[in-house]
């Protein structure tokens, strides 16, 4: 019957003014920074769990391919000079998966920070690599000879002497009785027409047989009158009493050499070497600066 309403079912369509209040309260919340903090946050913790789980697989493999193969037969081959025959190179694969997982379970742990051996072996290894990177181009002539030019004391010989001696210890009396014999010695050296030489005690220390230069002298003597009366006193004579680090002496030089810069010729591969030595010094120096200047260096009073 027209508007009856029994027996139909009635199907209700949200009006214009429920749609506004759903929209109303959706695009707010779309546009609140919180929400987007949120989303962008499990983004990246999903990234981060995904490159994680995929580096911690790729830690856990260890590859053993031709190259390495080939990389233990010659390390293998330069420590021992012998190539490894089948069974031996199976031996040292495994020796080195053995050492690869010690390694990296080490690393794992975190073993290798604050520890100043690995430190040291790793800027021992950046040294080596800034080395090889550093090399210097050899030089032509025209620049050893400047070089030498302007280096003479790198080529020069020092002032030497040969001297033999008569030693009296502190050690016996002192050094008041010690100064009394050396002066008594050379009192019997001066006024006795003898050839017999007065009786010293033995010297601790073994003197080179010839051409002792003053750095020498000054390591063996110490710091002490004895050195200079070494490159000062009149050769062939006895010297007065002279003092050392360890008693009382007296010297007789026999021949002084004067320092004296080699001739290019004798020294070229010397010159060369100290030239070479020299710029890949620079060069290294260069290299590490620059390094350097990636960093920002803090240092208690002072910023660099």
């Amino acid at each position: 019957m027209p508007g009856s309403m029994s027996g139909t079912a009635v199907i209700r369509r949200p009006t214009v003014s429920t749609e506004r209040r759903s929209n109303a309260l959706v695009h707010p919340l779309l546009r609140e920074p919180f929400l987007h903090f949120l989303l962008l946050g499990a983004l990246i913790f999903a990234v981060s769990h995904v490159v994680q789980s995929e580096r911690s697989a790729a830690d856990r493999r260890i590859v053993v391919d031709e190259q390495l193969q080939r990389r233990i037969v010659e390390i293998n081959q330069t420590q021992s000079g012998v190539t490894p025959a089948r069974e031996q190179l199976e031996r040292l694969v495994d020796e080195y998966i053995d050492d690869e997982v010690m390694y990296r379970e080490a690393m794992r742990l975190g073993l290798d920070r604050d520890d100043e051996i690995v430190r040291r072996r790793l800027v021992q290894k950046m040294q080596f690599l800034q080395r090889d990177l550093a090399a210097a181009p050899k030089p032509d002539e025209i620049a050893l000879r400047a070089y030498y030019d302007t280096h003479p004391q790198l080529f020069t010989s020092p002032a030497s002497v040969t001297f033999e001696q008569l030693y009296f210890s502190a050690d016996r009396g002192g050094w008041g009785q010690a100064e009394a014999r050396a002066r008594r010695a050379h009192d019997q050296l001066e006024h006795v027409t003898t050839s017999a030489v007065p009786v010293d005690d033995a010297f601790p220390f073994q003197i080179p047989p010839e051409n002792l230069t003053r750095i020498e002298a000054g390591r063996l003597f110490g710091d002490t009158p004895i050195v200079d009366a070494l490159f000062g006193a009149p050769e062939g004579q006895w010297s007065e009493p002279v003092r050392s680090a360890y008693g009382w002496h007296l010297i007789r030089t026999g021949h002084r050499r004067l320092s004296s810069l080699a001739p290019f010729s004798d020294v070229r591969a010397q010159v060369e070497s100290a030239y070479l030595q020299e710029q890949s010094q620079a060069a290294e120096r260069r290299e590490l600066d620059a390094l350097r200047d990636r960093y920002e260096i803090v240092r208690p009073g002072k910023r660099s």
